[in-house]
């Protein structure tokens, strides 16, 4: 573990809903997190460069110099990923990595560690010529002359009754195979597969939503032992309504069952109901780094998931995490009739064991405690109560939100 991630960790240890100055640490904690500019500086230190890492011009001319090297145009904003902190796509990330003749696995640490996203979703096929360019030591140049041999694929639904074509399957072709020729054939032998992405991912979500959402399942049982611990009544005097959302007994809407996942009030849950999303109370919220923020779950992107369409590798991501974190620590609550039975150590290994062992599977980086958005579910799993501990986070920052709506 490097300094950046050993000081995050550290802040986390001392970090509780109990603390009187809670919401003063977790504003350390987000003003903590890197910018993309100071993750990519700290790349360059770890990657040759030597000079000033406060002077933006020595930075870009060291990257400029990088590219030019590699026979790669350089970007045109290279001064302003330090300046104003903008970020990059994902194929800038890749040029990066080619311009500092970055291996397979340097690529995936790259994406993990500066640009937060995953590396090499072969079912792109741009993305699979880079992996096999990087993995025979071909240059940026000879990957955009193969792309453009290439076949279009279309976009496609992911359907149960289609056999599908996993990106390991592929990743295992493109190890064996002898020369562009053979990828090229490959692509265009399996164009119709190539439409989709995250299929593993999308399956696995499908899988855990199925028995969670049915009637009687599990977000229902949750809710349950949720109400009896909390007492959860109707404040007639204060003309109030402001407990945790609790699904019914039947299948419930996925907005409702959302709602409860993330600790929404029935207050909230109707006063957002007419456009079902949490963007208005996390939006530039001090409390919530762009990074975490950034496709954070929604409703929308859980229906799109069910339904096979596509969906932004991140996106899927942080909502497999949210998805297992939950589904894993409700099925505990259940299994012990109580929403407040305390947790142990082991407990939480298991959870993140679990989370990084399905995030592997589906072809995404493990969490990282330098990911904002990771950070959260790494730090509430050390508590005894994390779904607890979970909604009474995601309260404090809708709580922090309004308050400065108020405030302006």
């Amino acid at each position: 573990m490097d300094q950046y991630t050993e000081i995050l960790t550290r802040m986390s240890d001392v970090l509780s809903p109990d603390d009187d100055q809670y919401e003063e640490k977790l504003l350390a904690i987000a003003a903590a997190f890197r910018s993309f500019g100071q993750a990519i500086t700290s790349f360059l230190f770890a990657n040759g460069f030597s000079g000033d890492t406060n002077n933006i011009d020595e930075k870009a001319n060291y990257l400029k110099d990088k590219f030019k090297a590699a026979d790669i145009p350089p970007p045109r904003d290279i001064r302003k990923w330090f300046s104003e902190d903008k970020g990059i796509n994902p194929d800038t990330a890749y040029q990066i990595c080619f311009a500092f003749n970055l291996s397979i696995d340097e690529t995936r640490d790259f994406f993990r560690r500066v640009y937060f996203e995953r590396a090499f979703d072969c079912h792109s096929i741009t993305e699979a010529v880079y992996y096999y360019c990087m993995r025979n030591g071909l240059s940026y140049s000879d990957a955009l002359d193969i792309i453009a041999q290439m076949p279009k694929p279309k976009a496609t639904v992911i359907k149960a009754d289609k056999e599908i074509l996993y990106t390991g399957t592929i990743i295992e072709f493109i190890n064996g195979a002898k020369n562009s020729d053979e990828l090229i054939a490959y692509v265009t032998d399996h164009i119709e597969q190539f439409g989709y992405n995250n299929a593993t991912a999308t399956q696995h979500i499908q899988e855990l939503w199925a028995p969670l959402a049915c009637k009687g399942g599990l977000a229902y049982k949750e809710g349950l032992l949720l109400d009896k611990a909390f007492n959860f009544e109707f404040d007639e005097d204060l003309g109030r309504d402001d407990e945790y959302t609790i699904v019914t007994e039947d299948a419930d809407s996925v907005w409702r069952i959302f709602a409860q996942i993330v600790g929404l009030d029935r207050r909230q849950t109707t006063q957002l109901g007419t456009n079902r999303t949490l963007k208005p109370l996390l939006e530039n919220n001090a409390l919530l780094p762009a990074l975490a923020e950034n496709s954070f779950p929604d409703r929308n992107g859980i229906e799109m998931i069910i339904k096979g369409k596509h969906v932004s590798h991140e996106r899927i991501r942080k909502i497999l995490i949210l998805l297992e974190f939950y589904t894993y620590w409700a099925n505990a609550t259940v299994s012990h009739k109580n929403a407040l039975w305390e947790a142990t150590e082991i407990d939480a290994e298991r959870c993140i064991d679990k989370i990084n062992r399905y995030l592997i599977e589906a072809g995404y980086p493990e969490l990282y405690p330098g990911n904002p958005y990771d950070w959260i579910f790494m730090w509430e799993v050390k508590d005894a109560w994390p779904l607890v501990t979970f909604r009474d986070h995601m309260r404090t920052l809708y709580a922090h939100k309004s308050s400065e709506q108020t405030d302006s």
